[in-house]
């Protein structure tokens, strides 16, 4: 099982491909920090900026297989 944040089109803001169309899809969770601030001091990672909690982003969900994410 995949637990999706979101997916969303945009542009590749960095590196080489830079300006290049791209689909970005954040998984849910983290090996580093559980996404609640009361727990952010400490983290392993105390900078992070994402939203990784949660499949409620757009695109977000469960998805059983690689399959079913990739359509």
């Amino acid at each position: 099982m995949y637990s999706v944040k979101e997916i969303f089109s945009t542009l590749q803001g960095e590196g080489a491909q830079a300006g290049r169309a791209a689909v970005f899809c954040r998984f849910a969770g983290c090996n580093l920090w559980s996404g609640r601030e009361e727990d952010r001091s400490s983290a392993i990672c105390q900078f992070c900026d994402t939203d990784f909690v949660g499949t409620d982003g757009i695109g977000g969900g469960k998805f059983a297989s690689p399959e079913e994410l990739a359509q």
